[in-house]
């Protein structure tokens, strides 16, 4: 079955995903990275019609999705995500993040405890107080635009270099053209994402998530060094630790659909 897009409205705007129609029980709802779109998902969505119906939802100032109306915090994201998902008349569903789509996600799951029947994150944010300080004065930076185009240069060498140094699983061409149009939509706000999750106290969210976890990261994610920490955090979840980067959703869908697959069924 194909993947279908549409708009839900919510409080300050729209909301625009990506579905697969079905009649399963229990829905599967996806959250994607910064600065990508509900895009990253098409792919691994595709395989997994038998789970239908699958969700996944651009946030807020990313792909076809409203931009917010001030500068965003998690809370305000979740918010949201979550009315967009009451719009479609989902109650319980089974919740899926990647980077900023598993701080969300997370934060999801632990204020909403009866709504979400599992929860997988790929790259969860384990990060000390020191860690995100420092990500918030290297990471947090808005693109300036000019009339030289330099803002296309750096984008391009951020998508292609998301991963850690060296980059041992990079894009193809077409995947990091994909991404850096995803980047430019969201444009010189991109970068409010990031603020949002480096103020998020993300383990305190972790320790109050209740429902069955998978913690998923790859070697070469730039994530990675810290996953060994929320997996200590969480010893009652699951864990998934790849041969990966940080876009191994596009790069082995077949896998990861497995993956999901596996865990949410």
């Amino acid at each position: 079955m194909s993947v279908k897009k549409t708009y839900v409205d919510v409080a300050d705007g729209q909301i625009h995903l990506r579905y697969v129609p079905g009649e399963g029980a229990v829905p599967t709802v996806f959250l994607h990275q910064t600065a990508s779109s509900s895009a990253m998902y098409q792919a691994v969505m595709e395989r997994l019609s038998d789970m239908a119906p699958l969700y996944a939802l651009d946030t807020p100032g990313f792909g076809g999705s409203y931009r917010p109306p001030c500068q965003p915090t998690t809370a305000y994201y979740v918010d949201s995500l979550l009315q967009a998902i009451d719009a479609l008349g989902i109650r319980q569903f089974n919740l899926f993040g990647h980077h900023t789509g598993a701080a969300l996600a997370c934060e999801l799951a632990a204020k909403h405890p009866q709504r979400v029947r599992k929860l997988a994150m790929l790259g969860p944010v384990q990060l000390t107080e020191a860690e995100r300080s420092q990500w918030r004065a290297t990471a947090v930076k808005p693109l300036t635009i000019d009339e030289q185009a330099t803002h296309l240069r750096e984008v391009w060498q951020r998508v292609t270099h998301l991963d850690q140094q060296p980059i041992a699983y990079p894009p193809s061409v077409a995947l990091a053209t994909r991404e850096a149009i995803d980047t430019l939509i969201a444009g010189d706000r991109w970068h409010e994402a990031y603020a949002a999750v480096f103020n998020q106290d993300f383990p305190a969210y972790l320790a109050q998530v209740k429902c069955p976890l998978l913690l998923i990261c790859g070697d070469g994610d730039v994530l990675h060094p810290y996953f060994k920490r929320a997996c200590e955090a969480r010893p009652d979840a699951q864990v998934l630790e790849l041969k990966a980067g940080a876009y191994v959703l596009d790069q082995e869908p077949e896998y990861m659909a497995n993956r999901i697959r596996e865990f949410f069924l």
